[in-house]
This record gives C-alpha cells, structure tokens and sequence, in this order.
C-alpha cells in the first residue's frame, strides 16, 4: 500500500528520479536528515535503537501493530483495535514499572515479550 502522497510517489516510480537527503525529508519520505556520513548515520541509528529499546517492549509492539492496522481500516474499526490493545496494556507490568520509575526519577526495567 501506499503511503503518504500517491501522486509524488507514482511521479517517483515512473520516472526513477534521484533525490537527495534534504529533498527526502521535504517529501516526507524519512523522520530526520542526518548530517556527515557512514559513521553518523550509524551512531544516529544507533541512537534511535536505544532510545526504543528503553521503551517498554508491549507499548512498542502495541504502537507498531496499531499503526500498522490504522492504515489499512477505517477510524471507528482503528479506534475498537486501540481498546482492545489498551486493555491488554493496562493488566501488564509495565504500566506499573513505568510509573514507579518516573516517580522514583530512575530507568525502567521492563520485562521481554
């Protein structure tokens, strides 16, 4: 499925036209341009791992299955998806280690899926 602009990208596919990084994120075709080479980019990447990896591993794969479900279904049927993950989420642990963490200000521990 497409997403975002069909118009620019079937302009892009049938006319295979080279575009730069700045030009990408004008398109909204990346999040961020990241400046320097091999080096940044992997320590930016890098960076952007952790700083998901420091979230409470069902809140990702919740977030990640809803938007993924949301492009593809209507608001009402997106909205009945999101309840039922919400659900879920409430009676897991994280709900609980994330708020004892913010209030002791430490790092939460979550557990693996």
């Amino acid at each position: 499925k497409v997403a975002g602009n069909a118009s620019l990208i079937s302009e892009l596919c049938f006319t295979g036209r080279d575009f730069d990084a700045r030009t990408a994120l004008r398109m909204g075709l990346v999040s961020r341009e990241v400046q320097g080479s091999g080096p940044q980019v992997r320590d930016a990447a890098i960076e952007l791992a952790r700083a998901i990896a420091a979230m409470s591993p069902l809140a990702v794969a919740g977030t990640k299955a809803n938007l993924i479900y949301a492009r593809d279904h209507s608001v009402s049927d997106s909205l009945g998806y999101v309840a039922t993950w919400n659900g879920a989420a409430l009676q897991s642990r994280d709900l609980a280690t994330s708020a004892l963490a913010r209030i002791s200000k430490t790092k939460p521990a979550f557990s693996r899926l």
